[in-house]
């Protein structure tokens, strides 16, 4: 309402101070300052009034003498004279001035009015273009104001959305920060409590993880050497002179023992996976990485007889940031669980491509596939479709350990 207020007065004052208009009192000032002239003068002319005023010379009993009455106008103007009116319409007022021989009648207005006869023709009333300009002005502030607004607003919420994707990448280690926008700056304390319970939280579990992985692989350690001395005993004692039933026992232990190895070199394998996962990322170039599974792959296909086809379309200089064992131990697996899973004479395709910023590898086997228990469950860890995959070296670490690998980014030298 100030606002308004304000505006109205501005643009009144300008356009009083800036001389463009007439006061709306101004045409009776005039009559007022020229009342004895208009009154005694032998014929009444309009230099003696303003542009805006007209006016009609009448005789005593009402017949049109001369004046710049329009023809409408001359009975309106007599008729409201002898009613003892003084205004015409809302804006318009007449006066009479009685002579010597005759009534002059004067038509004026009480509103503001341009000077410039140009202006007056196109924009009669000055008051109307004056509001005009107040509601031009009005909307004009009010979306330039909405413009900053909704710009100081967007910021402030720019601010809130990096920090909820900060949080929502574990990346805690930072400041909220504050905003001069009252209920955005509560959201964002809450935030700021949050994020630092939620700090705590992840860094008790993280640190028990840590703790948890380091007590597996050392327990792992541990117990290899108990085996390794099992096995050792073993093959002692079949050199000895045993019944063929005692040599199926050793056998067994043999077997076991082995099978329990194999088991203990996965954990080993899953416990070094989790804990590279705490190293800083390094730059790997794909090539050397690829070059390195062709050459173990190669090794695999002589053992089945596995027809291997190998196409690699990655340029030398391309390379993508992560642990360089994690990322080809992830990628071996896959490849193992294809020769695992394939039958001999069969055909193992290798495909590498690099677009944009993604790196696609595909491993394609002839075996029967996975099941789609298999697909929903498997890269859980631990899981086999079949528990007696355990007696073929397989413990349900292969895919899940290919699957915790971190996806890496591709860059390019």
């Amino acid at each position: 309402m100030v606002l308004i207020i304000i505006l109205l007065l501005v643009n009144y004052s300008l356009f009083a101070s800036a001389s463009m208009v007439y006061p709306a009192n101004y045409s009776e000032k005039v009559i007022q300052k020229n009342y004895e002239e208009l009154k005694n003068t032998p014929k009444v002319t309009m230099d003696l009034l303003t542009p805006m005023s007209s006016f009609g010379v009448y005789s005593e009993d009402g017949h049109f003498l001369y004046g710049n009455f329009s023809s409408e106008n001359k009975k309106i103007n007599w008729d409201s004279y002898s009613k003892g009116d003084k205004s015409i319409g809302l804006s318009n007022y007449i006066i009479s001035i009685a002579r010597e021989k005759d009534i002059l009648i004067i038509n004026y207005p009480l509103t503001m009015h341009f000077r410039s006869e140009k202006l007056r023709s196109v924009l009669p009333n000055a008051e109307v273009a004056i509001i005009f300009l107040f509601f031009l002005q009005l909307i004009t502030i009010i979306v330039l104001w909405s413009n900053r607004f909704a710009k100081r607003v967007n910021s402030e919420l720019k601010a809130l959305l990096i920090t909820t994707e900060k949080i929502q990448e574990q990346n805690l280690d930072f400041n909220v920060g504050n905003s001069n926008i009252e209920e955005i700056g509560m959201v964002l304390k809450g935030i700021e409590k949050m994020k630092n319970s939620l700090k705590i939280a992840l860094e008790e579990q993280w640190l028990l993880e840590k703790q948890k992985r380091e007590q597996v692989s050392a327990l792992a350690h541990d117990i290899k050497n108990p085996l390794t001395i099992v096995k050792g005993n073993t093959e002692l004692l079949k050199e000895t002179e045993l019944t063929k039933e005692q040599k199926n026992y050793c056998n067994y232990i043999k077997e076991s023992s082995e099978q329990m190895h194999e088991y203990i070199q996965e954990l080993l394998t899953f416990t070094k996976n989790e804990i590279d996962k705490e190293h800083p990322n390094e730059n790997i170039k794909v090539i050397k990485v690829l070059n390195s599974l062709k050459s173990q792959s190669e090794a695999l296909s002589k053992i089945k007889n596995i027809n291997l086809v190998w196409k690699i379309d990655i340029e030398e200089n391309q390379y993508i940031k992560g642990n360089e064992n994690e990322l080809e131990r992830a990628m071996m697996n896959i490849i193992i669980n294809a020769f695992d899973f394939s039958p001999n004479g069969s055909t193992i395709a290798m495909y590498g491509a690099a677009d944009n910023c993604e790196l696609t590898i595909q491993v394609i086997d002839q075996g029967n596939g996975f099941s789609k228990k298999m697909l929903r469950y498997g890269k859980e860890q631990f899981f086999m479709e079949n528990e007696s995959r355990t007696k073929t070296g397989h413990h349900g670490l292969g895919l899940y350990i290919a699957n915790t690998a971190p996806e890496p980014e591709r860059q390019q030298s």
